[in-house]
């Protein structure tokens, strides 16, 4: 193949590099639009992605294509890589959280996938709803199979069905952890530990180096920068002033190491207090910090560090079915009136305070509390205002307003099954030596509450696949 020519396949389609150009053609029957221009939004710059300059219509086809930054490199290519790089990588791709916080569907594809050593990611193709896109897995399975490509190298497309096949060839404990991940919370913690690991590995290593040259001083922070640098290859010398050396990163690593073990132990036996200092001098972030206790479903604990993350929190202990909780919840000081009028919110849906529910629902724009307020109209019965809250959600986030759709039709359908049950209990309670035809309506009524029982069967479904639409 020509070196200007390169080929990438995703499950919609196949890239073509050419120079600083990636183009992808595809069916033209692949699309429900109306008008071309119904794909103009995803020209919209976001920094997460590469920019799409152009989408026409040549024939049958619909023509995308993207610009690629210099010296760009594809995801394909990372398994060339160090560990320090390719951890560093799987660490950025989890902690861009596209998938949670893009209305459009993302192909997670290695191929779809672009990078500059060591924390730059961009992603190309992105689907709105008229579009193809890829709904045959979870977004959980894709990125266990992303990582583990990462991480090993092993076929992403052999690794969506069975993740652990990059175990044969690579059974560390921790791609054991990557591939029993439930959730893409527990899989992000797994990756930042992973690249905590693989750091401090590649700083021992140059350490180990440093000392078989019976080097009887040590050298300088910098000088020990620029040594780790190049022993690991993470980036070329023009680019050291773009990243932060290894030195640098390392020693952060040897200090969280340092107090692990504290920070485990306090965890274990419910001294929030004490994991939080020792969280503090093993210098975590206070989203890491906040995430560590979320995973404790330390909801209180996770907001008194970082009541930014009150959304993520939220979101947490519904899937946790630990929502009764929000109602006792109380943000810090140092939180932001936004955030504060927003947890008033969660606990009126939490206690269905309806003047409250109704009062802000024009003011809501987040996602995630529309869902939540439909779906609280929707357990009280409220039919009329869980189809207003959809209506607008519709504006909002298209997967949140099909699966709240789903949810209504699911609800119209067992009311249709209550009812049908309910006239066949009457028509068994008929005296049939007083009405000849009881017989026939006991029939008729098994046989509309049997449809009424698949309708509901079949709105059920719909609800499983919208709901896995939203993202897991």
């Amino acid at each position: 193949m020509s070196k200007d020519l390169e080929l990438l396949n995703i499950e919609v389609g196949t890239f073509k590099r050419l120079g600083n150009k990636l183009i992808l053609e595809l069916n033209h029957n692949q699309f429900r639009y109306d008008q071309l221009s119904e794909l103009n939004e995803l020209k919209q710059a976001d920094s997460n992605f590469l920019q799409l300059v152009n989408v026409v219509e040549q024939g049958q086809k619909v023509v995308l294509t993207y610009t690629l930054p210099d010296k760009v490199r594809s995801l394909k290519d990372l398994p060339h890589e160090n560990k320090a790089i390719r951890s560093a990588i799987a660490k950025e791709i989890m902690a861009q959280k596209v998938v949670n916080d893009s209305q459009y569907h993302i192909a997670l594809n290695p191929a779809n996938l672009w990078y500059y050593p060591m924390k730059h990611v961009w992603y190309a193709y992105r689907a709105n709803e008229l579009m193809p896109y890829d709904d045959k897995h979870s977004n959980l399975a894709k990125y266990k199979a992303l990582i583990l490509f990462c991480l090993t190298g092993t076929p992403y497309e052999r690794l969506l069905s069975n993740p652990r096949e990059a175990l044969a060839k690579h059974p560390d404990d921790y791609l054991q952890q990557v591939a029993k991940a439930t959730s893409l919370n527990e899989l992000t913690e797994m990756v930042n530990g992973i690249e905590d690991f693989v750091s401090y590995h590649e700083w021992q290593e140059v350490e180990t180096a440093q000392q078989k040259t019976k080097q009887r001083l040590w050298l300088s922070m910098a000088g020990v920068a620029i040594v780790a640098v190049l022993a690991v290859g993470l980036v070329h010398k023009s680019d050291e002033r773009k990243y932060q050396s290894l030195a640098d990163r390392s020693q952060t690593q040897v200090t969280r190491l340092k107090y692990s073990n504290q920070i485990q132990m306090a965890l274990n036996n419910h001294q929030w207090s004490k994991a939080k200092k020792a969280m503090q001098k093993a210098n975590y972030s206070e989203t890491r910090q906040a995430q560590t206790f979320l995973k404790h479903k330390q909801y209180q604990q996770a907001l008194n560090v970082d009541p930014s993350q009150l959304n993520k929190i939220i979101n947490t202990a519904y899937d946790n079915k630990d929502s009764s909780q929000v109602a006792d919840w109380q943000l810090p000081t140092k939180a932001t009136s936004k955030q504060k009028d927003q947890l008033k919110l969660e606990k009126a849906i939490v206690n269905y305070d309806t003047n409250t529910l109704n009062n802000q629902l024009s003011f809501t724009t987040n996602a995630d509390v529309l869902l939540r307020m439909g779906q609280a109209f929707l357990a009280h019965n409220d039919t009329q205002d869980a189809q207003t809250v959809q209506t607008k959600l519709a504006g909002v986030n298209s997967p949140k307003a099909k699966y709240l759709k789903a949810l209504l039709s699911l609800n119209a359908a067992k009311n249709e099954v209550s009812d049908a049950q309910k006239k066949l209990d009457d028509a068994n309670k008929i005296d049939g030596s007083k009405d000849k035809d009881k017989d026939k309506k006991v029939d008729s009524a098994k046989s509309d509450l049997k449809n009424a029982q698949s309708d509901q069967s079949a709105a059920q479904d719909k609800v499983d696949k919208a709901k896995h639409k939203v993202g897991d």
